[in-house]
């Protein structure tokens, strides 16, 4: 016959080591006012500290009102100064400072000195975006635009694959006047932080304006400006070959590009602001440069959902003789994350 006490004090140590494993491994976060929020701490941004507690969804708490933090877990960090680090919190010293550990090392900071704090980056993260915008005219002219575009960035140790494809299509009084299709690869070998190699390649169509086809594969340096979960700034230089058909008249050309790509949350990440430009003059050949930007807002419906607004531009310097060297399209649209 087993005994029930035994089996009772057995429950209660399970339950204990459970509880005590969880702890250790939860962050802390200790008040000026003695209260303590116990949880997983997500990110600093913007002075508000981000975490989770088992009890609800996450939430923010001022850094101004926070005494220090404890944790086991290593963080990136970002100092005021612009330092960077992968560093523990440990508590705070006999002065109330934050501690922090890096390389076996430790060092004291004023709380309110620490810019930026995220997750170590995954050995493998990957992003996608698919969205469909559009805009509509009526009344004196009738037109329509629509763009159905999606893009994802695949990201392992030191390597980043970044790949878009869209689909663009505008129509004036029921006839076609644009029909652009543009997939772009960009693969960065980051060599030595912030800097990186990157090799790209590109084809572009638009048959309405005698594109039959645009080709281009060049390979440069670049530099990662920012490089967080909450804001990205990288830029890139290049040159290549561009190969294209114009009018059914080939052309093929050395050319140099040049790329920006930026984007940046705010509002606890509910709203996202990006801007992505590319300028590709020609080096030999055909004289020309073409200038694409897109710019916009995505404002977050659910984990899933979002509202996007953009404005993109493209301009060349001498298209052929029926087209314009300018296009500019407004959208608003729908688009999913995962």
């Amino acid at each position: 016959m087993k005994n029930p006490n035994f089996i009772v004090a057995v429950k209660s140590a399970i339950i204990t080591c459970v509880l005590l494993c969880w702890t250790a491994q939860a962050d802390v976060l200790v008040l000026k006012n003695g209260d303590r929020i116990t949880g997983d701490i997500k990110r600093v941004w913007d002075s508000e500290i981000t975490i989770e507690p088992s009890y609800s969804d996450e939430f923010t708490v001022d850094v101004a009102a926070v005494e220090y933090i404890d944790s086991d877990r290593e963080f990136e960090l970002e100092l005021a100064d612009g330092s960077k680090s992968l560093a523990r919190l440990g508590g705070a010293d006999s002065d109330g400072n934050q501690i922090i550990e890096a390389n076996g090392q430790s060092s004291s900071i004023r709380l309110e000195s620490l810019f930026e704090l995220d997750q170590p980056e995954k050995d493998f993260d990957w992003e996608s975006n698919i969205e469909f915008s559009a805009s509509l005219n009526s009344g004196n002219t009738e037109s329509a635009n629509s763009k159905l575009r999606a893009d994802t960035i695949i990201s392992i140790p030191n390597h980043r694959h970044l790949a878009e494809l869209t689909f663009f299509r505008e129509e004036l009084i029921d006839v076609t006047t644009q029909e652009k299709d543009l997939f772009r690869y960009n693969y960065n070998w980051l060599f030595r932080d912030p800097w990186f190699f990157g090799a790209f390649l590109s084809f572009e169509r638009d048959p309405i304006i005698e594109l039959g086809g645009r080709v281009i594969v060049s390979a440069g340096i670049g530099l990662d400006i920012w490089a967080t979960p909450r804001r990205t700034l990288s830029v890139q230089l290049g040159a290549g070959a561009q190969s294209e058909e114009l009018a059914s008249v080939r052309n093929e050309n050395a050319v140099a590009t040049w790329s920006l790509r930026y984007s940046q949350d705010f509002f606890q990440d509910d709203l996202d602001l990006y801007h992505n430009h590319s300028i590709i003059p020609n080096i030999t050949g055909r004289t020309n440069t073409s200038y694409k930007t897109t710019t916009g807002l995505r404002y977050e419906i659910t984990d899933l959902l979002y509202a996007n607004f953009s404005i993109d531009y493209d301009y060349e310097t001498n298209p052929v003789d029926t087209a314009v060297s300018e296009d500019v399209a407004v959208l608003v649209g729908l688009g999913a994350e995962f």
